[in-house]
């Protein structure tokens, strides 16, 4: 998924439909470019990550709760998932020290468009995911 191998029972909570599930990615690990990937279901996205690469930490415990760094993660709270991270009830955003050519930490988010922002049933399942898939992506990116 998005280039990282994780178990498909993990993911399988996270998707609302099976039906003719592509990917589209433009993901670069060698060139660290931050990027977006989405898993579709019959043209819609049912998944969706951005691949990210900065300078510096993202620095979530300093921010503002309305900081659009949060939007697509709804009702967030703080998670222990990397060095940062926080969990919501659509999606989740992890962070960890990367160095490569674009930087010094790697931040990925995770989306799920068809979840309703109210639906807290999902938090759970969004962690089982990401506590397999962000560590299992770290180790496809080449680190220093």
């Amino acid at each position: 998924m998005c280039g990282t191998r994780v178990d498909r029972d993990l993911a399988r909570p996270l998707i609302t439909s099976t039906d003719d599930l592509d990917e589209y990615s433009r993901v670069d690990r060698q060139e660290a470019i931050s990027a977006p990937c989405a898993l579709l279901s019959g043209g819609d996205p049912v998944l969706e990550f951005h691949f990210s690469w900065t300078p510096d930490a993202p620095g979530f415990a300093e921010r503002d709760q309305f900081d659009p760094v949060f939007n697509d993660v709804a009702e967030w709270k703080v998670a222990d998932l990397g060095e940062e991270s926080v969990v919501g009830n659509n999606g989740a955003i992890v962070s960890t020290p990367c160095k490569t050519t674009r930087g010094e930490h790697f931040t990925l988010k995770l989306h799920m468009p068809r979840v309703k922002i109210t639906d807290r049933s999902h938090r759970q399942d969004i962690i089982a995911f990401m506590r397999d898939y962000f560590p299992a992506t770290v180790k496809t990116l080449h680190c220093e």
